[in-house]
């Protein structure tokens, strides 16, 4: 059994602020619950897994404290952001250390890929990076069994994907403020459930949006639909907000991913 784990490093276990002075302990913190998932997951019956970065220059991970049976895919930019890596032969994805999308209430350093997106919608449904990178998975069939974080990522992949395991290990006072479990015991408390999601497998079911997909994107500013509305398949809603098409959620999600980049070049 082929197990992906995307770990991103707002929803890491003692984790509550952005702070680069600290990155050497971020980062081991990020290996850390890395480890403890692939632990879970081979303990739930993989035969392989592969954990990718999906945090800022996905240049996080430090190699030597992961788990030697692990193999890693690091660095950027890769078809598909976070996820890539993913293709039709894996049976289950993981995600560790999620965060909830921007603008929810107590959702610990909550926001959705770039400080400048107020919003992302696909065919009305709107995603963060829990729902975003869960269709990409989706998309190559692909199912998500397990999200670990703060309270509110939980609950919104819980609201998001119906059937999931969930590990909260911490609970949000603020955007920038949690109450934690200690880190044995979060660690403890992933490894548990991604051996859960690995055994049980077979109950998930891959998240997709199907057919002509149109993405919209809410900036926090006007200057960045600014930026990117005079390309040809981008249509300006108003002040905030773009629109486009894709002819399947990957090429939506590309597109979506290329202009996010793009959008804040000229303010």
């Amino acid at each position: 059994m082929k197990v992906f784990i995307a770990v991103d490093m707002e929803g890491l276990a003692g984790l509550v602020q952005w702070d680069n002075a600290r990155l050497d302990q971020l980062c081991a913190f990020m290996a850390e619950d890395a480890n403890a998932a692939v632990r879970g997951g081979f303990a739930g019956g993989a035969t392989e897994v592969l954990v990718g970065e999906s945090h800022g220059n996905m240049r996080n991970i430090m190699p030597n404290l992961l788990d030697p049976r692990a193999s890693f895919l690091s660095g950027q930019p890769k078809p598909m952001n976070h996820m890539g890596g993913v293709d039709d032969s894996f049976d289950l994805a993981l995600l560790v250390g999620y965060h909830a999308k921007a603008g929810v209430l107590r959702g610990v350093m909550a926001h959705t890929f770039a400080g400048h997106v107020f919003s992302l919608s696909f065919n009305g449904v709107e995603v963060g990076e829990i729902g975003a990178d869960a269709a990409l998975c989706g998309a190559h069939g692909v199912a998500v069994g397990l999200v670990t974080g703060d309270e509110a990522a939980c609950r919104e992949a819980e609201l998001l994907l119906g059937k999931v395991r969930t590990a909260v290990v911490k609970v949000g006072v603020s955007r920038s403020a949690a109450r934690c479990m200690s880190l044995d015991a979060a660690r403890a408390l992933i490894e548990e459930r991604a051996a859960d999601a690995v055994r049980n497998a077979a109950e998930f079911r891959p998240f997709t949006f199907d057919g002509r997909v149109t993405c919209r994107v809410v900036f926090t500013d006007p200057s960045y639909a600014d930026t990117i509305e005079h390309l040809d398949f981008v249509a300006r809603v108003d002040g905030r907000t773009a629109e486009f098409e894709g002819e399947d959620y990957l090429q939506a999600f590309e597109r979506f991913n290329a202009l996010h980049f793009l959008a804040p070049t000229v303010r």
